[in-house]
């Protein structure tokens, strides 16, 4: 950060999450609504690919950014950092960061990936274990005693993730999200065919065909 390299950074400001990514022609920034306080667990989504780059805080809608000028590549030979550095040098942070110190608190879980055909992996050598830290930590509870799934969810712990097993019709971080009668995960699927487009209604759904197709569900030839 000492001389406007490229970044990306996450941080919490002001009950928002603040996301931003510079790669080398100007900076892009998306920040959050104020989390929801009732939630002790926040579940984030972040990416970018070439300059567009995206965010999606627990229940919130995903929103999108694009970065300014040419330039496509986030060049970084520093370290990966997660929680708090060693001592707080406010200098180490990415220039208009404005962050004033370091994340305290719990991390239950972090994947990442460095190009889209990756899987998602735990950082860490080997997988999952940790290089430093300061003041991260589970804060001496399992986190399904801190989640609270949504209209019948489940919380389901494995290793270090956490997630709500959702009841058929619902979705998202704590199932509080409804699954559109269009979506492939709804239960029973829409019955378009041949390409056809399914389109929400009020009540029920309704199908455009394509050129060559006709019916209800575009049955026909």
């Amino acid at each position: 950060g000492l001389n406007g390299d490229d970044f990306l950074e996450l941080g919490l400001r002001n009950g928002r999450i603040v996301y931003s990514y510079n790669l080398g022609s100007g900076t892009a920034t998306i920040i959050s609504k104020p989390l929801d306080l009732t939630l002790n667990i926040h579940v984030i989504h972040l990416g970018r690919y070439l300059q567009k780059g995206w965010l999606k805080v627990d229940d919130q809608k995903n929103k999108t950014v694009t970065s300014p000028g040419r330039l496509v590549g986030l060049n970084v030979f520093s370290q990966f950092y997660l929680g708090g550095y060693r001592e707080y040098t406010p200098e180490l942070l990415p220039k208009g960061s404005r962050f004033k110190n370091s994340f305290q608190g719990c991390i239950f879980d972090v994947q990442v990936r460095t190009s889209m055909n990756q899987e998602f992996k735990s950082p860490g050598t080997p997988e999952g274990h940790p290089n430093s830290g300061r003041s991260v930590g589970q804060c001496k509870d399992s986190p399904c005693s801190l989640i609270k799934c949504r209209n019948g969810g489940k919380c389901i712990e494995g290793g270090s993730t956490v997630y709500c097993d959702c009841l058929t019709g619902w979705k998202g971080a704590f199932c509080t999200e409804t699954v559109s009668v269009c979506e492939p995960e709804h239960n029973p699927p829409h019955l378009c065919k041949q390409g056809g487009t399914c389109v929400p209604l009020p009540n029920g759904y309704t199908c455009y065909c394509p050129l060559g197709t006709t019916g209800t569900y575009c049955e026909q030839g």
